[in-house]
């Protein structure tokens, strides 16, 4: 998805700043890429838009998991990696909904 909204790390930074991040407990980099995915909470899904592409409201999105999972966003890349090797129940119904 190369339409996806990328941030910088100087623009990341702006945003945890914002929020009063503690740049010593928070890696820049996570923060930096949790804004990225957490903007699949905004407007690109009508249905599902709870922070208007807000950056603050993202970045709380982002924050709030880097609070529980210090690596969180680099998990999540090897789950969703993992994911699409492995076809589940719902992929399979979706896939044969054509025929």
């Amino acid at each position: 998805m190369s339409n996806k909204r990328q941030f910088s790390a100087q623009e990341a930074r702006a945003v945890g700043t914002q929020l009063g991040l503690d740049w010593t407990k928070i890696d820049l980099e996570q923060f930096r890429r949790g804004l990225e995915v957490e903007l699949e909470h905004g407007a690109i899904d009508p249905g599902t838009n709870v922070t208007g592409d807000d950056l603050v409201l993202t970045g709380k999105i982002a924050w709030a998991h880097l609070k529980e999972i210090q690596d969180y966003y680099t998990r999540l890349d090897l789950l969703e990696a993992e994911a699409k090797d492995q076809p589940t129940a719902g992929n399979r119904a979706v896939a044969h909904r054509g025929d």
